[in-house]
């Protein structure tokens, strides 16, 4: 019963855990409130909670020393309330509704961080990569029914869209009741209060963390590609417009949503290379992108990105709390969550860089995606990496 609670309650916090983008159909009616602002201004109502969850990341190391895992993950829910609802009454400003994303974005912090940690405390091997499947599962649905409820909302006034944050309520309570509130955290912050911080952040940027570091920062880099020239692949094939674009988008999300269902049933056959699995459906989907110069390969290849990017983000994690010591874990998952963020900044400077010298076309873009995806899924496949590491934690 206990472990069916404790479920219930990683599940329904993972339903908030994109947050920051439930209010991203709103973008345009926000330019239009706020004419006197540029497009960029407007649209740090979206990218300021992306960086401050950096912030939140790192933070959540020192928070989880001092307080209870459920207590971390209480305050990552209630601060999503609060400063998501916040605009709601305070639309005046758009510094004021830019603020209080990014005070909402340290939440974010905070609970993408705290629930590997309490899924690593609470299950073991196939079961824990399971639930990891089912998290980033739970995140799609979220993330689209919270998006079309706030886009709904906001026919009215465009800041009626922030009223979708009071789901941010029930899962409050709903943790409060269904998290265990004793982990063994006192034990483990006494460990790390005793190394010092210092010591915590070197003893957990271990040789095979930095490999998982890089091989995010090349998935993100190569993702992307994907997202970044998605509407353009589809203008210059003539395949549709910005409608076309959208449809084919969701049904990437819908691709995401289906491989963390399946993540249970997929350990089965391939536990050892789950993560290289996801590098190679990457790399496959943006090489059938690039060909693509029909609408059901479009779809098919955008179906296939949403996978592999679904498969990266329950496996990455996962590796995490297998290299990790538990009182580790949260300075493992930061670190993994910067260069997660590093490589989704420095995508389009590089891929463009180097698309630049073979014409700049958007099907360039998703060749050179391929290319990264396809040598980060060579280099855990002839290294071993998944397979080293889960043999060294039993």
């Amino acid at each position: 019963m206990n472990a069916v609670k404790t479920r219930i309650g990683i599940l329904s916090l993972s339903s908030i855990t994109l947050s920051g983008i439930f209010i991203v159909p709103i973008i345009g009616l926000v330019a239009q409130a706020f004419p006197d602002s540029s497009l960029s201004g407007v649209q740090m109502i979206i990218s300021a909670s992306t960086l401050t969850a950096l912030v939140g990341a790192w933070l959540t190391g020192k928070l989880a020393s001092i307080l209870s895992r459920k207590t971390v993950a209480l305050i990552g829910a209630g601060g999503i309330l609060l400063f998501g609802l916040l605009p709601y009454f305070i639309h005046s400003s758009l510094a004021a509704v830019v603020a209080f994303s990014a005070l909402m974005g340290v939440c974010l912090g905070f609970i993408n961080n705290i629930l590997p940690t309490l899924i690593s405390v609470h299950y073991e091997g196939e079961a824990r990569q399971s639930l990891m499947g089912q998290q980033v599962a739970v995140a799609s649905i979220g993330a689209m029914v919270f998006m079309s409820v706030a886009g709904k909302l906001a026919t009215a006034q465009w800041y009626d869209a922030y009223l979708v944050y009071l789901f941010a309520a029930l899962v409050l309570v709903v943790c409060a009741f269904t998290l265990p509130s004793e982990n063994g955290e006192k034990a483990e912050a006494g460990q790390e209060r005793q190394s010092g911080p210092s010591v915590s952040v070197r003893e957990a940027m271990n040789g095979k963390l930095w490999f998982l570091v890089v091989a995010g920062f090349l998935f993100l880099l190569a993702n992307n590609a994907y997202s970044n020239n998605l509407s353009l692949l589809v203008e210059q094939r003539g395949l549709g417009d910005a409608g076309t674009a959208g449809l084919v988008s969701t049904i990437g999300q819908l691709g995401g949503l289906l491989a963390g269902l399946l993540v249970g049933v997929m350990v089965r056959f391939v536990k050892n290379h789950l993560l290289m699995v996801g590098f190679l459906v990457e790399g496959l989907s943006l090489l059938l992108l690039g060909f693509s110069n029909s609408l059901p390969l479009l779809i098919i290849g955008s179906f296939l990105a949403g996978a592999g990017l679904s498969l990266y983000y329950a496996q990455a994690p996962f590796l995490v709390t297998v290299i990790e010591k538990p009182y580790l874990i949260p300075l493992g998952i930061a670190a993994m969550t910067t260069a997660n963020a590093l490589g989704g900044f420095a995508s389009p400077v590089v891929v463009n860089l180097v698309n630049g010298l073979f014409g700049s076309t958007a099907a360039g873009a998703m060749f050179i995606g391929a290319a990264i995806a396809l040598i980060g899924a060579v280099a855990l496949g002839v290294t071993g990496f998944q397979r080293k590491c889960l043999e060294e934690a039993r």
